[in-house]
């Protein structure tokens, strides 16, 4: 069958294009480290990869939220903490007004420290933040919750669960409501320090300090529950990590490319390309006239 030089010249032509893509896919497959630049290279594979991209992505998302979440606790921690101090120091100071030698002088000197401990623990409540965002305030977390009007602490808060997706199913609340938290060590506070003030020894003993130590009772039942909320935090902490570990290497064994087998490729390819390029131009300059001479 005779062949023509056109025949001749479309067939290197399609040869010289289908050359150059696998050039090309070589070089990119060297300059990306990737073996899969396409689907159809592997359709499992491609397949695979794109459901462990997403679930990396809800790994990184989880773990996000678990620092926000064990940040916010932290900080809450340590608040709770030195709500715990004051309230011991009031503790302290009630008791050394309630004995029989204590005098009136002295009693109203206990009053003024006491009424600067309760100063503090509205400050506690106001100022304890995560970024901009008010810890015990519940929901209304861009006000500040506490204002003392005559005398009374008043919250500007609500009861609000700020909630926080850790992993799949797991949602834990991560705040602790100003109200009746901090209200009520204020509220108990104020009475301790009415009493001292007018010398009535009789309730400071008998109403004031039980009502303080109901209040701390209550203090530290919230710091255990923030303190295993914490340490459940950092088991779901080492548990993805250990997922996103496995995922990015599975995912690193189906998409990342053999580098020295892929240069390996990627010469032969050029190699292919150039000598089809070469044959190519060879063919383009052949005419009648060189077959004549």
């Amino acid at each position: 069958m005779r062949v023509s030089t056109s025949q001749m010249l479309n067939a290197m032509q399609w040869a010289m294009e289908r050359n150059y893509e696998r050039y090309h896919l070589a070089q990119q497959t060297v300059v990306t480290g990737k073996r899969i630049q396409r689907p159809s290279d592997d359709p499992f594979g491609a397949s695979l990869g794109i459901t462990l991209h997403r679930q990396i992505q809800e790994s990184e998302q989880y773990q996000r939220n678990l620092t926000t979440a064990k940040n916010f606790l932290s900080i809450t921690d340590v608040a709770l903490e030195n709500l715990n101090d004051l309230m011991r120091q009031v503790k302290s100071l009630a008791v050394q007004a309630a004995t029989d030698t204590q005098t009136p002088e002295g009693r109203s000197a206990i009053a003024q420290q006491i009424g600067q401990i309760m100063s503090e623990v509205v400050s506690i409540g106001n100022n304890t933040t995560y970024g901009d965002r008010f810890i015990f305030a519940g929901l209304q977390t861009l006000r500040a919750p506490f204002t003392v009007e005559e005398g009374t602490l008043v919250y500007h808060g609500d009861q609000g669960s700020l909630n926080v997706e850790l992993s799949p199913a797991v949602v834990m609340s991560i705040n602790v409501q100003g109200d009746p938290l901090i209200t009520g060590i204020y509220n108990a506070m104020a009475n301790i320090k009415h009493y001292v003030e007018t010398n009535n020894v009789e309730m400071l003993s008998q109403q004031g300090l039980q009502e303080l130590q109901n209040q701390l009772d209550n203090l530290l039942r919230v710091r255990a529950v923030v303190g295993s909320k914490i340490q459940q935090i950092e088991m779901i902490q080492q548990r993805l990590d250990k997922r996103h570990i496995d995922f990015t290497e599975l995912l690193s064994n189906i998409e990342d490319a053999d580098i020295a087998d892929a240069i390996t490729k990627l010469k032969m390819a050029e190699t292919t390309y150039q000598t089809t390029l070469a044959t190519m131009a060879r063919m383009q300059n052949l005419s009648l006239l060189d077959f004549l001479r």
